[in-house]
């Protein structure tokens, strides 16, 4: 099949739509699909800077200005993109007419963006993909009044999570199925190398995300800092930058806990990041519809802790495959840390559940379940 993949973001636009991009279009083509994507240009200034784009292929074709919006708190104060160029329309509905495709994959429809304008002129059929939920905003309900003639082109929606589906199904009375997020889990399975060399006895516990209010790096600090066991043994080890950073390293340093942040990792250098851990804790206050941040520290051998909310505890089956602590807690985290740090025989039962689960959300499974919804609508 030819098959064309829209979204605003692609590598090497950091986030978790563009990894999801380019490891689908890496696994469709393994199974001899001709997979297009179309996207954005990555720098606000309308250039991709090729000299420096390591994703550079001749069927990723890119189009429009991304546009940084500031956090706002009805998007759970969440970084946000939208695409801008006064001939965008002009330029997408040139492309579809220049080229046939079998099926059309809109990842983040329903919205003034590029998947939406793709949406409006293709005549192909199209599945749909939502990534992220933001719960309790109706955005949903004005994208559906804004966009309803285009949503009744869509002949398959896709959800990465119950929790995105709970949200967004319920609007536009959809026939969704789950599929979820994938991760490739030899990437991160054979990785040796560790990005801290200069270890010292302390048991690493790291963070990896960008410095904003609902990731709740805030919360960890002060779990590590409550505790006198956790001050004196651990060192934080903090992956990501943002708008916080000065903010966090200043809390950090007031604590009295022991630290380093390494500033943004580059893609390359994310499962040298998990494997250079003791543990990962994602402590994040919500507005997560999956967590691939934990696949990817299970597949490395890392044992998980993670804020009790829907998206995760979806991934984690707790005492299983990682534990659970009561969201914005930072007393019940700190329980959490002293327990798996101090019993052996936990963290190994956690490693090997977890190595098993992850195995499952391999992007070659993942790719066949997104292929036979790709049969079934053309």
């Amino acid at each position: 099949m030819k098959i064309l993949q829209v979204s605003d973001s692609y590598l090497p636009f950091p986030g978790g739509v563009a990894e999801h991009m380019y490891n689908l279009k890496k696994a469709l083509e393994k199974r001899g699909h001709d997979v297009w994507v179309l996207t954005t240009q990555y720098y606000g200034d309308g250039t991709i800077r090729e000299d420096k784009d390591e994703y550079r292929d001749e069927r990723v074709i890119r189009m429009g200005k991304v546009v940084v919006l500031p956090p706002l708190k009805m998007f759970n104060a969440t970084q946000l993109t939208v695409t801008f160029d006064p001939l965008l329309h002009l330029h997408v509905r040139d492309f579809i007419r220049r080229n046939r495709f079998d099926v059309v994959h809109l990842h983040g429809p329903l919205a003034p963006n590029l998947p939406g304008i793709v949406s409006h002129y293709s005549p192909y059929p199209q599945v749909a993909t939502f990534h992220t939920a933001f719960v309790g905003f109706n955005w949903n309900k004005i994208g559906k009044f804004l966009f309803y003639r285009d949503s009744r082109k869509i002949r398959k929606y896709i959800f990465v999570s119950r929790v995105a589906k709970d949200v967004i199904d319920h609007v536009y009375k959809s026939t969704g199925i789950i599929i979820p997020n994938g991760i490739d889990f030899e990437r991160f399975h054979k990785q040796k190398e560790k990005l801290i060399k200069d270890r010292t006895d302390k048991i690493l516990v790291g963070f990896l995300s960008r410095l904003e209010p609902r990731k709740g790096l805030d919360i960890l600090i002060k779990a590590l800092a409550i505790s006198d066991f956790l001050r004196n043994n651990v060192e934080l080890i903090v992956g990501g930058d943002g708008p916080l950073r000065k903010k966090y390293e200043f809390m950090a340093r007031d604590s009295g806990i022991k630290f380093k942040f390494l500033g943004q990792i580059e893609r390359g250098k994310v499962p040298v990041f998990y494997k250079s851990l003791d543990v990962f804790v994602a402590p994040s206050r919500g507005g997560e519809s999956f967590g691939m941040i934990l696949l990817e520290a299970m597949a490395s051998g890392v044992p998980v802790i993670a804020s009790d909310i829907p998206g995760y505890m979806e991934v984690i089956k707790d005492g299983f495959n990682g534990i659970l602590f009561k969201n914005e807690s930072p007393e019940c985290l700190s329980r959490k840390l002293i327990f798996l740090i101090k019993d052996n025989a936990m963290r190994n039962s956690l490693v090997n559940n977890a190595l098993s689960f992850a195995r499952k959300y391999d992007w070659e499974i993942i790719a066949e379940r997104i292929e036979e919804v790709y049969l079934e609508v053309t």
